[in-house]
């Protein structure tokens, strides 16, 4: 099983938000993984950044496009 887009994360939690606040907390624990994969990514694209400014002498052309692969790999 592949890796779910960053921007389909988003919108689950929004759903699962939009559930939660009908029925209750019972989904709870699903909005909570959600949450935490979403922190998870957002923390790993802030070290990359923070990683390729430092390798490539804040951010090269060749930084830059490493950058963009992860990124759009992650999404």
């Amino acid at each position: 099983m592949t890796n779910p887009k960053f921007e389909d994360l988003i919108k689950a939690r929004k759903e699962c938000a939009r559930i939660i606040a009908q029925f209750g907390e019972k989904y709870l624990p699903i909005f909570e993984r959600l949450e935490n994969e979403i922190a998870k990514r957002e923390y790993q694209n802030l070290l990359l950044e923070k990683a390729i400014q430092i390798g490539t002498q804040n951010g090269t052309r060749f930084g830059t496009q490493i950058k963009n692969e992860f990124l759009n790999a992650s999404k």
